[in-house]
């Protein structure tokens, strides 16, 4: 009642970014109801309330954390709610930009730490990232977002600035690879974590290409099982150029013929 509640009053009353949301919605999935979108809100707004209650998210697949990694996660539904309660289950390191209210931001910071998570400025911060994942830390890449500074790979079809951040780290590392993501279902909030068995290739340049398109495949892949959980209130694809080449395409192009015999 409270995410329906407030998904409303965004709706109707203090519309933020309402017309952007509605629009990149419609793109991607034109043939849903963009009304979805008051789900979006609502629960996440929901999601904030409830880990200020002390709930927690149903977690599957934390164990495979526990002895560290490189994990792709994004902005689905019950963000926060969902960091912390893999934070309790296992060694968690994330790259943050903390919110403009300094009220807020000192909130979240404190439930975030209370979780045991080790927060990591976006910024400088790589090189306490690749100590992180020696001691045996999962470290967390927020890639849904985009960085204007980050290269052009497909996302829902169009070319999206992607940091490149998660793919270098994992040519460099060869460390585990992993997805998060997260849902609303029946009132619960849930998140799952699957083990990412994604090639890396030897050449440097090839495999941050490739990773990084694969990290927006995972996302729009778990976008498409629940498309209103996603936050569409931010501009994914602005400053992106018209077209880009898709490396994965490239590269399923260049692989040898499967033996018909």
């Amino acid at each position: 009642m409270l995410a329906w509640l407030i998904g409303w009053l965004w709706w109707l009353v203090v519309p933020v970014r309402k017309r952007l949301a509605v629009e990149q919605y419609r793109r991607c999935f034109p043939d849903r109801d963009p009304g979805e979108l008051r789900r979006t809100v609502g629960e996440i707004a929901a999601g904030y309330v409830d880990l200020a209650l002390g709930r927690r998210a149903r977690v599957e697949g934390a164990e495979l954390l526990a002895r560290g990694g490189l994990v792709v996660c994004g902005h689905g539904a019950s963000w926060d709610m969902t960091l912390v309660s893999t934070g309790e289950r296992a060694p968690v390191t994330i790259f943050v930009k903390p919110p403009s209210n300094r009220w807020l931001a000192g909130w979240i910071e404190r439930r975030r730490r209370a979780g045991g998570v080790e927060l990591l400025p976006p910024g400088g911060s790589m090189k306490d990232a690749y100590a992180a994942l020696e001691r045996g830390r999962a470290v967390y890449f927020v890639q849904d977002q985009r960085l204007n500074r980050g290269i052009a790979v497909p996302f829902f079809g169009r070319p999206a600035l992607t940091s490149p951040a998660f793919a270098a780290m994992a040519w460099r590392t060869r460390a585990p690879m992993f997805g998060l993501w997260q849902w609303v279902e029946g009132g619960q909030h849930r998140c799952k974590v699957v083990a990412l068995d994604w090639p890396v290739p030897e050449d440097r340049d090839q495999a941050i290409a490739e990773l990084t398109a694969r990290t927006q495949r995972f996302y729009e892949e778990s976008i498409r099982t629940a498309p209103h959980a996603w936050l569409w209130l931010h501009d994914r694809w602005k400053g992106a150029p018209e077209s880009c080449v898709d490396p994965l395409a490239v590269s399923d192009d260049a692989a040898p013929a499967a033996d018909q015999r």
